[in-house]
């Protein structure tokens, strides 16, 4: 296995090296993709603020202290 570095020109991928390479010679390529441009979504405004919400540690700590019977 060899990795190599290189670019892509519009038309081909340049390698930075000289490789000799086979007629049918597997490859595997990671590409280094730009981040995406999306707009973020902000979940917070599909939340309903809920008194359990507001005390959710104390809510999950009761919960747990009487988790038997």
């Amino acid at each position: 296995m060899l990795a190599v570095n290189g670019y892509y020109n519009g038309n081909n991928i340049v390698l930075d090296e000289k490789i000799e390479m086979a007629k049918g010679q597997r490859l595997i390529v990671i590409l280094d993709m730009p981040e995406s441009k999306r707009e973020k979504i902000d979940f917070d405004k599909y939340v309903t603020p809920t008194e359990r919400g507001k005390n959710v540690e104390e809510y999950m700590k009761e919960m747990r202290e009487n988790d038997r019977v």
